[in-house]
C-alpha cells in the first residue's frame, strides 16, 4: 500500500539533483513498505532532499507522481548512479527514514 505525501513540496529529478548538490543539503530515504523476501525483496522507498535551511522536498516523476523505487537495484541506481551519494543508508522497516547522505561532486551521471 502506497502512502501519499502530496502535501510536501516536490521536485523533478533534474531539480532534485541540483538541490542535492548544494552546500549543506542532505538526502533521505523513506521505507514505505518493507522488503518482502518472498517477492525478491521488493519493497517501496521514496527519496527526499533536505535543503540547508531544513526544507524537505519529495522526488516526483514528470507527471508529478511520487517516484517510488521498488527494488534494491533501483535504490543503488538512483543513489549512486544519479545522485552520486557518499553512502547509501537503506531503511528496511516501513515508516523508517534514513538521512545524512550527501551528494558528491562529479560522478558518472552529472547534473545537466
Amino acid at each position: 500500500m502506497t502512502i501519499r505525501r502530496r502535501a510536501l513540496p516536490v521536485l523533478l529529478e533534474r531539480e532534485f539533483r541540483k538541490m542535492a548538490d548544494t552546500e549543506g543539503a542532505t538526502v533521505e530515504i523513506e521505507c514505505v513498505s518493507a522488503p518482502d523476501p518472498e517477492g525478491r525483496f521488493s519493497g517501496e522507498w521514496l527519496f527526499y532532499v533536505v535543503s540547508a535551511t531544513g526544507e524537505r522536498f519529495l522526488l516526483v516523476t514528470a507527471l508529478a507522481r511520487e517516484r517510488i523505487i521498488t527494488t534494491g537495484i533501483g535504490l543503488l541506481g538512483l543513489g549512486v548512479g544519479k545522485f552520486n551519494l557518499d553512502h547509501l543508508d537503506i531503511p528496511v522497516v516501513a515508516g523508517d527514514v534514513r538521512g545524512g547522505m550527501r551528494s558528491r561532486p562529479g560522478g558518472g551521471d552529472p547534473v545537466e
